[in-house]
Parts: structure tokens; sequence; C-alpha cells
């Protein structure tokens, strides 16, 4: 569903698909594993900034919907460093 790259919007459950929710988060993700996906996620308010450095959060695909947040040039850097940094 997902490819590594996409960036995202998480909107939990008790959101109830409210994209402005208070508890609503952008990312990209890592990888997808099917029924989830392995995702990095920018700090509220600072896209292009990250909130999960040392590893990536799983979150249910259900949850997540294709969203840009910010320049992707910004993801692919990420991604490549995150990915570079783990070979």
């Amino acid at each position: 569903m997902f490819k590594p790259k996409d960036q995202i919007v998480y909107i939990p459950h008790h959101a109830k698909g409210d994209i402005r929710h208070k508890d609503v988060e952008y990312g990209f993700v890592m990888k997808d594993d099917g029924n989830a996906s392995f995702c990095r996620f920018w700090v509220k308010g600072q896209p292009g900034v990250l909130r999960t450095i040392s590893c990536s959060e799983r979150a249910y695909n259900e949850c997540l919907k294709k969203h840009e947040s910010c320049l992707q040039g910004e993801v692919d850097f990420f991604y490549n460093a995150i990915v570079c940094q783990n070979e």
C-alpha cells in the first residue's frame, strides 16, 4: 500500500478522521509490512525536523493517509541518511 519515502499523515482512531486533531502526526514511510508501516514523524508544527530520530514507529496502515507536509527533497535527504547509517 505504501512505499518508502511516501509522505503520510497519521490520524489516530479517536480523531475520527479529523486531520486538524491535536494528535495527528505528519511524516514519511520507511517500510510497509502489509498491515502497518514503519514511519518517521516530524516535530509537531515543524515539518523537516525529525521527532523520531533513533528508530521508526510502527503505525497501522488504516490510520495512515498519503499527505505532503514538506518538500519531497527533505524526505529524500532524511530517508537516505537513515538507510546509509543502518548499512
